[in-house]
C-alpha cells in the first residue's frame, strides 16, 4: 500500500475516532464515512470501481514540487 494513502487513511479513523479496537462498537454512520473514504481513494488508484475523477494517490508526486 502507498505509505501516503496508508498515513492519510490513519488519520481519517483518528478523527473520526475509530480504531481496531472499538470497530465493532464503532457508530454506522462512522463506519460508512471512513468506508466512503477509503474506496474513494482505493477508486482513485483504479483499484476499485468509482468516479472517473482522478484523485491525489493516483500519480506518485513529484519530489522537486
Amino acid at each position: 500500500m502507498n505509505d501516503a494513502l496508508a498515513l492519510y487513511l490513519a488519520r481519517q479513523a483518528r478523527s473520526l475516532g475509530l480504531d481496531a479496537l472499538n470497530v465493532e462498537d464503532a457508530d454506522p454512520e462512522t463506519l460508512r464515512t471512513f468506508a466512503r473514504a477509503a474506496l474513494h481513494e482505493l477508486a482513485a488508484l483504479g483499484l476499485v470501481a468509482g468516479e472517473t475523477e482522478v484523485g491525489c494517490w493516483a500519480v506518485p508526486r513529484s519530489p522537486g514540487h
